[in-house]
């Protein structure tokens, strides 16, 4: 008997798009199953990207023009608008291409979960701006963890899927004040109460340009350039505390109680936020993939705590 293939819904958040939208979306269109729809918000662009979603004159294109609120309360807000029979979510950005095979997959690995919240997340291939390509993104050397989600994201959000469990799930926090990475939101909820599963294999094109919001570069200088920018223009330990405060407001009620306990002996909830206390930072636990990371983290946390580093204002 053939498999009844799933009711997927893709959200896609759009800005100054214009150039790459179009052959996104009909590598999208091209492996939606039927009854699947894309959910296109753009997010208060200045040039014609919310035309040239329009002028494909789809019906399995929705568009909705809206003000500009920021990549990830974008995203977040387009769960919203998801269908209540949608057994998979998918998120897309405007400007790579999926790989033909990039739903099939996602939904083998979620299907199984049933009632579990699910979260899939797979590698990229880097590829410029002309799709010519550059190189897969490695496979990350520790597995998907809570306590990896509390200080790292290893979701890349172009690749990401959530089964329905996950979405009721993460409608409960709505569009959480103070969640500046969707993706990484993603990834630290369902980290605490359901599976997160990480594909090894690349599942699209994951173009490189100078419009990235954050990137990879072409390369590991290249990436590491990239977060080096991203950190000086932005206060990286602030998104941290309020995430992780957004979380414990939205779900801590929900959280074992020893897992609460465990996340409280770690992060102080007494200011704004939930700042990493010294505990975190001298611990002998590993928070993050890469053993050079976990040092940085530290370092980082210890240049704010002893405000060598600027703090845009923000109270620690």
């Amino acid at each position: 008997m053939t498999p009844v293939p799933p009711r997927v819904d893709v959200l896609m958040s759009t800005y100054l798009g214009e150039r790459f939208v179009s052959e996104q979306l009909h590598s999208i269109l091209s492996q939606l199953p039927p009854q699947g729809q894309v959910i296109v918000r753009d997010d208060g662009s200045s040039d014609h990207t919310a035309d040239a979603v329009a002028a494909l004159d789809d019906p399995r294109v929705t568009l909705i023009r809206g003000a500009n609120l920021g990549f990830g309360p974008s995203f977040l807000t387009l769960l919203a608008q998801v269908t209540p029979d949608a057994d998979m979510v998918m998120f897309s950005d405007q400007d790579d291409v999926w790989l033909p095979d990039k739903i099939e997959r996602a939904w083998r690995q979620l299907a199984p979960l049933g009632a579990i919240p699910g979260l899939y997340g797979s590698a990229q291939m880097l590829v410029d701006a002309e799709l010519r390509p550059l190189h897969a993104t490695p496979p990350w050397p520790r597995g998907p963890s809570l306590a990896n989600a509390l200080t790292e994201n290893i979701i890349t959000g172009c690749t990401a899927a959530i089964n329905r469990p996950a979405v009721e799930l993460l409608r409960r926090a709505g569009v959480p004040d103070g969640v500046h990475f969707h993706d990484w939101w993603l990834y630290l909820v369902v980290s605490a109460f359901g599976t997160v599963v990480y594909d090894n294999q690349p599942a699209l094109l994951y173009r490189q340009h100078g419009g990235n919001v954050i990137g990879h570069g072409a390369g590991w200088v290249g990436r590491q350039w990239g977060v080096l920018r991203f950190l000086l223009r932005n206060d990286w330990v602030g998104i941290l505390q309020r995430q992780v405060g957004a979380f414990l407001k939205h779900y801590g009620e929900a959280l074992p109680p020893r897992t609460l306990d465990w996340i409280l002996c770690y992060f102080d909830t007494s200011g704004s936020g939930a700042m990493p206390r010294w505990r975190l930072i001298f611990s002998a636990r590993r928070w993050r993939q890469a053993f050079g990371h976990d040092v940085a983290l530290r370092v980082l946390l210890v240049a704010y705590k002893l405000r060598l580093w600027p703090l845009h204002g923000r109270r620690l």
